[in-house]
């Protein structure tokens, strides 16, 4: 006799993640602006009402969907400190991976811009843009104070200034070659990017 076994009923949060995975599909595929509970019922083969169910509106979904996004593209710059003690051959490795790390993950670097520039347009998504540009800022400093401790260096300027400037020139770089793909153009960028940062090292003994 063939045995039927009921299909376990999936909690509330592993539907959410559900929608949420199925709304980034959707953005990935054809923006932001495409994302809507329909789009994103469709994509996940359920009901409008069981997005309903999960989210208030459109709006808690886009912002599940935002924080949902990680920096993936800049997680092997931290990778690369692991490569030693001297700090000019860690920034060079870190400019390295900072390029591989984009192509590795351009699409999802894309929706975080375009989630950013909504931001700028809309409330509903002004509080995840700041969120993930205060992640950035964060991620930079916490890269910056462990260079500094590998190279038992310290810099010479605000380190929440520097974590602040580099981040900025770290996305215009990105936004570059999501635009033109030139691969060399970007990697002399970020190698330029990875001098100045050694510019502003000195020795931790250093007083003067």
């Amino acid at each position: 006799m063939t045995e039927v076994r009921a299909s376990r009923r999936k909690t509330l949060e592993e539907r959410r993640q559900e929608i949420v995975e199925a709304g980034l599909r959707v953005a990935l595929r054809e923006g932001v602006e495409a994302v809507s509970v329909r789009a994103v019922a469709q994509e996940a083969e359920i009901s409008l009402g069981t997005v309903h169910y999960c989210f208030e509106d459109k709006a808690e979904m886009l912002r599940a969907m935002g924080r949902a996004i990680a920096l993936t593209a800049s997680e092997p710059a931290l990778a690369a400190l692991d490569q030693g003690h001297d700090p000019e051959a860690l920034v060079e490795a870190s400019a390295k991976s900072l390029l591989d790390g984009l192509k590795q993950n351009q699409h999802m670097r894309l929706l975080t811009f375009e989630f950013a520039l909504a931001g700028v347009r809309s409330r509903v998504l002004r509080e995840v843009a700041q969120a993930h540009l205060d992640q950035s800022y964060r991620f930079t400093r916490e890269y910056l104070n462990k260079l500094a401790d590998r190279g038992a260096s310290r810099f010479s300027v605000d380190i929440d200034f520097l974590a602040r400037f580099v981040a900025q020139q770290i996305d215009g770089i990105e936004i570059g070659w999501l635009v033109d793909r030139d691969d060399d153009a970007a990697q002399k960028a970020f190698d330029e990017l990875a001098r100045l940062v050694l510019n502003y090292m000195k020795p931790a003994f250093d007083r003067e």
